[in-house]
């Protein structure tokens, strides 16, 4: 039942307007500025003989044609009174965007509660209310008030809408793509564990990112997170930490936060990734996104910024990774390609003159070495000897795409405004930029962490997380 909500053939837009000033309008430019989009619109508005070019429907149960999907943009009074006549119509899924209900006050509570129960004993299923909506970017449906990202393979589940907006837009701007987006509300029928159960099945999601701040049914959504963590990475970030975040969730969605401790026991157990900033959320995102899985541990360093090689050194080991002693065949190798000055040592410092080309090979010899498990190039981008922006992120980019991308690469460029050359290379290659060592660290503390739990999840351990989790 899930699924449908992403795959529709029918929507409803209820609430639909041209009137930019609108609520609904963002929704419905939204849904009707992708022609490729194969879901036929129908919008309804009492007032309008057509919306978006279409022709518009007084209501709902003026339409001919048989609802998948109905999209709810009126205001809160009337959402009971438009609920009815979905279940007249028959429409079996319904997302009410509409605030105004258990997140402001018990009388909203009391409504939202009814409107469930009531849908319940129809079989009809919903998302929301106070949510900004859903995506489906692999079929070009962007049923939210969010902007359409690019294509990914990330898909979101997450319960404050503003905070996967933030994290969407981060991901755009890092070259980040998704292939569904779900912000679920107040969650007064489909949960996290129901999405996220269709996440498991869906072909196009090879990363599962969740906020959450409240948990409904602990147990199930333990078990299911744990299933889908044995194939696709998870990645988790909490809302509701401490007790004055858990009273600011709780006046959030209307439901009282999920314990953090808990939560991040259960959460380790289950295999996934527990982020505590949104930062670090993102960092695994984007290394699980782009990246395959390290098979060692052992860390190659190339750099022209001493400095920076340093920083990221004091990082890698505040998060316990290893840095790999180089060998003699290796040294012998880079060799040709170094100055008299450089000291072949881990982490290599080429000194400020490194160009493109030092970088293309000391790159693809780290790739190429056994004992180098994951490669590190970092670069302060320089502004002289004629070098260009971007030549540093291509020679790294030609060597991993030479070797077949079977180790991850982890490229560290701290350059500011110099970045806009090497941004649309890594749009253009499906590769990644990391914008400051810790960054980096992290990252790789996340793929060598994924890499182990995959093989040393024990099942003994999960019936005191039951006990112990919500």
């Amino acid at each position: 039942m899930t699924r449908k909500f992403f795959y529709p053939d029918s929507i409803a837009i209820i609430g639909a307007t041209d009137n930019e000033k609108k609520f609904g309008h963002a929704v419905t430019a939204n849904l009707m500025d992708n022609k490729d989009l194969a879901a036929k619109l129908y919008p309804v508005h009492p007032k309008s003989e057509t919306i978006g070019g279409l022709k518009a429907y007084k209501s709902v149960l003026e339409i001919p044609d048989k609802i998948d999907l109905a999209i709810l943009l009126v205001p809160a009074k009337i959402v009971p009174s438009v609920v009815d006549e979905c279940i007249e119509k028959k429409v079996k899924r319904i997302i009410i965007v509409t605030a105004g209900f258990a997140e402001i006050n018990e009388e909203g509570r009391k409504v939202q509660e009814q409107l469930s129960q009531k849908l319940k004993e129809k079989g009809i299923r919903l998302i929301g209310p106070n949510c900004v909506g859903i995506q489906n970017v692999d079929i070009g449906m962007n049923a939210s008030f969010i902007q359409t990202p690019p294509k990914g393979n990330v898909s979101m589940i997450t319960q404050s809408g503003s905070v996967g907006a933030i994290v969407l837009y981060e991901m755009v701007w890092q070259g980040l793509g998704f292939s569904k987006f779900a912000n679920l509300g107040n969650m007064a029928d489909v949960n996290l564990t129901d999405v996220l159960r269709f996440y498991k099945e869906d072909e196009n999601t090879k990363v599962v990112t969740i906020y959450l701040e409240n948990v409904v049914d602990g147990r199930v959504f333990y078990e299911e997170l744990h299933e889908v963590a044995r194939d696709k990475p998870v990645v988790v970030l909490k809302g509701g930490r401490t007790a004055t975040g858990m009273g600011a969730a709780s006046s959030h969605t209307g439901s009282m936060a999920t314990d953090y401790s808990s939560l991040k026991t259960a959460v380790k157990q289950a295999g996934a990734i527990m982020c505590e900033s949104i930062s670090d959320y993102i960092a695994a995102i984007k290394a699980f996104s782009f990246l395959s899985l390290p098979k060692g541990e052992k860390i190659g360093v190339l750099t022209n910024s001493g400095g920076s090689a340093v920083m990221f050194s004091d990082f890698a080991d505040d998060f316990g990774l290893k840095l790999a002693p180089f060998t003699e065949e290796f040294k012998e190798k880079i060799n040709p390609f170094l100055i008299p000055l450089v000291k072949k040592v881990n982490p290599l410092d080429m000194i400020a003159g490194a160009s493109g080309k030092e970088y293309y090979e000391v790159t693809k010899a780290m790739l190429e070495d056994p004992d180098i498990d994951i490669v590190v190039p970092i670069a302060v981008i320089p502004t002289f000897l004629g070098m260009t922006t971007s030549e540093h992120y291509e020679g790294v980019i030609k060597a991993w795409n030479e070797t077949g991308r079977k180790k991850p690469i982890i490229p560290i460029f701290m350059s500011g405004n110099l970045l806009n050359e090497p941004k649309k290379i890594a749009k253009k290659e499906s590769s990644p930029i990391f914008l400051n060592p810790r960054e980096a660290a992290y990252a790789i503390k996340m793929l060598i962490q994924y890499a182990k739990r995959k093989k040393i999840i024990k099942c003994e351990t999960e019936f005191f997380i039951f006990k112990h989790f919500y």
